[in-house]
C-alpha cells in the first residue's frame, strides 16, 4: 500500500512508537497535539488489529494519558471500517488502515454524533469497545474519556473527514475539517517535538532519542 500514509508515515510526525504501533502528529491540527495513533500492519480497523497486537490498546492508553497530562482532556475517535477518508473526487479507494484520531482538549461531540447513527453500544473500557466492535460491519468509536467509550452503528449520511468536521463544528472553525485545506505542518511538528519530551521514555521516537 505505497499511498497510504499510515505505512510509510513521516518520521519528522512521529513522537511516540512500539513494536507494532506508533503515535504522530496529524496535518490539519484542528485543536493543539491533534494526534493519530495507528497500527505498522495495514490492518482494516483498531478492532480487527487488537486481535493480533496485544500493545494497541495499552500503547494508545499511554498516549492518550500523555495528552491529557499536557492538555487536560483528549477525545478519542475512530472510523472503523468507514470509508470516510476518502478525496472528494472520488478516485482514490479508502485505505482501511486502522487508527484512532486524538483531540486534546475538544468538546464533547457524542450527542451530536449519536444522531447520524441509528444504533450506539457503550462499555467502560478500550477493550471492551473494542470487543463490541468487531462484531459489527463498520462502527464508529468515540471516547470523551478513558472510562466512557461509544461504539455507533448503522451510519446514515455521514459525511467525509465525519471526526475532524464535528469537533471543527465543535469550537466554531467548520473550514478547519479538512486537513488538506490547512495543512500547518510547522504546527504539528511543533506539536510532535514539544509531545516527544514527556511520551514516557520507552516508548520515544527514535530521532528524538538521537537529539
Amino acid at each position: 500500500m505505497g499511498t497510504c500514509f499510515l505505512c510509510e508515515p513521516d518520521q519528522a510526525l512521529v513522537y511516540a512508537e512500539a513494536p507494532l504501533s506508533f503515535a504522530l502528529c496529524g496535518l490539519g491540527p484542528i485543536v493543539d497535539g491533534y494526534s493519530v495513533v495507528a497500527t505498522r500492519d495495514h490492518t482494516l480497523s483498531c478492532a480487527d488489529a487488537a486481535l493480533t497486537n496485544d500493545e494497541l490498546t495499552r500503547f494508545t492508553e499511554s498516549v492518550r494519558a500523555t495528552l491529557i497530562l499536557r492538555y487536560g482532556s483528549c477525545l478519542m475517535t475512530e472510523h472503523g471500517r468507514l470509508p470516510v477518508c476518502t478525496r472528494p473526487s472520488g478516485t482514490e479507494e479508502h485505505c482501511f488502515h486502522g487508527h484512532f484520531l486524538l483531540f486534546p482538549a475538544s468538546p464533547d461531540i457524542a450527542k451530536s454524533a449519536k444522531l447520524h447513527f441509528a444504533q450506539t453500544y457503550t462499555a467502560s473500557s478500550l477493550d471492551a469497545a473494542l470487543e463490541i466492535a468487531r462484531d459489527q460491519t463498520e462502527y464508529f468509536l468515540l471516547s470523551p474519556s478513558p472510562a466512557e467509550f461509544c461504539v455507533m452503528t448503522r451510519p446514515v449520511n455521514l459525511i467525509r473527514q465525519f471526526a475532524r468536521y464535528m469537533v471543527a463544528e465543535a469550537i466554531g472553525c467548520p473550514d478547519r475539517a479538512d486537513w488538506s485545506t490547512y495543512p500547518d505542518r510547522l504546527k504539528a511538528e511543533a506539536d510532535a517535538s514539544a509531545l516527544a519530551q514527556i511520551v514516557p521514555a520507552s516508548v520515544h521516537a527514535p530521532w528524538m532519542q538521537r537529539k
